[in-house]
């Protein structure tokens, strides 16, 4: 190798370390003025000696947040056991004071259920109910970076006139960085991550055994404990690992069921880089081997001024390609107004394969209309 070669390799790898460092150090930055806004709201007075088990799950997730992120970057609003209703909620979520390039994480453990009638999953609180989708929509009008809905209650499907009626520490030290997890799971993911700890028809189960609280949460705190300096799980590694110790907390405490159930199945309704799942074949769909990818690859939700804004956009998915952006609203589809979840499904569905959107963009303001090859 000649000298000069020599000299243009030496050049080279420094310029490439410089980039390196002013990219880290542009993450480190852009991480460093994010914050997350958690709300826990545990219905410790909750009956059936269940009220004891939240208090424990209270505590493991304070404790978790408190751990794993600076107190310079992390906000805690607690909702007390004697103000546990639906309109108190709500209003501590509207009242936070966050940015768009925040994490707004809520965390609810207590009773909840399952309407029949408007097939809706709840939070059983101390006074009436909450519904899951009114509660992710408060969160949204926030228009956070990621809107991060955790739920710790049981799905069985239950008259909700039944949910309608009244029912009566260590030291924290603080982490001076962010842990690697905890960035990557809560500062650099954007769109949205609702779960909650068992399937339709199940019950979510508490740590009969050592008392270590509920078999969501403690799998939750102890998973997130464990791999904290993790940089290659992601959301979807994570809750598939949450999933597989949540099922065993569940065999642990109740060996012989409980009510009939042997499992405890977690419901992860949401998450950045989840797969969508095709929709069950009819005679107007394609069949199952015709479905490759994405149709679209959107998750969106009605918008207070109108249209549908995008929480998600899956991963080279149709929608990803054609260069939208989460937080961008979709006015009509293919010339159709569209305002609700319903309108938007079947608009999709009903659409030929290339789909005419009108939408507002995100980055001006401006509205556009794009043609969209859908993936099928």
């Amino acid at each position: 190798m000649t000298v000069s070669k020599k000299i243009w390799k030496i050049c080279f790898s420094f310029v490439f370390l410089f980039l390196f460092f002013v990219a880290a150090a542009t993450l480190t930055q852009q991480a460093a003025a994010q914050k997350i806004h958690l709300v826990i709201a545990a219905d410790t007075n909750a009956e059936g000696g269940v009220g004891a088990f939240v208090k424990i799950d209270q505590h493991k997730i304070k404790q978790l947040f408190e751990s794993n992120v600076p107190d310079s970057q992390l906000k805690i609003t607690m909702i007390a056991a004697e103000e546990m209703r639906g309109s108190n909620i709500l209003a501590a979520i509207d009242s936070l004071e966050s940015s768009n390039e925040d994490t707004i994480v809520f965390y609810y453990s207590g009773h909840g259920g399952f309407d029949r009638q408007k097939q809706e999953q709840f939070l059983q609180l101390k006074l009436g109910h909450l519904y899951r989708p009114e509660l992710l929509k408060h969160i949204q009008q926030k228009q956070p970076r990621l809107s991060v809905l955790l739920t710790d209650c049981c799905n069985v499907q239950i008259d909700v006139m039944e949910a309608a009626q009244e029912r009566q520490s260590e030291v924290i030290t603080f982490s001076k960085e962010i842990s690697p997890l905890f960035a990557t799971l809560f500062f650099h993911c954007k769109g949205v991550v609702d779960i909650t700890s068992s399937k339709l028809g199940e019950y979510s189960g508490c740590d009969m055994k050592k008392n270590r609280g509920s078999c969501f949460t403690y799998p939750f705190v102890d998973l997130m404990k464990v791999n904290k300096d993790n940089v290659d799980m992601d959301w979807d590694k994570f809750v598939t690992e949450l999933a597989a110790k949540v099922n065993d907390a569940f065999k642990e405490s109740y060996p012989n069921g409980c009510r009939g159930q042997m499992t405890q199945t977690l419901a992860a309704f949401s998450y950045p880089g989840k797969q969508e799942q095709p929709k069950p074949e009819d005679n107007n769909n394609p069949s199952t081997e015709e479905k490759k990818g994405y149709r679209f690859g959107v998750r969106a939700v009605a918008h207070q001024s109108g249209g549908m804004r995008m929480l998600e956009i899956i991963e080279n998915s149709p929608a990803q390609r054609s260069g939208l952006e989460i937080g961008d609203v979709i006015l009509e589809i293919n010339g159709k107004a569209i305002n609700t979840e319903k309108e938007y499904s079947d608009a999709i569905d009903a659409s030929e394969k290339m789909m005419h959107v009108k939408l507002i963009n995100i980055r001006d303001g401006k509205t556009i209309t794009p043609t969209i090859e859908l993936g099928w």
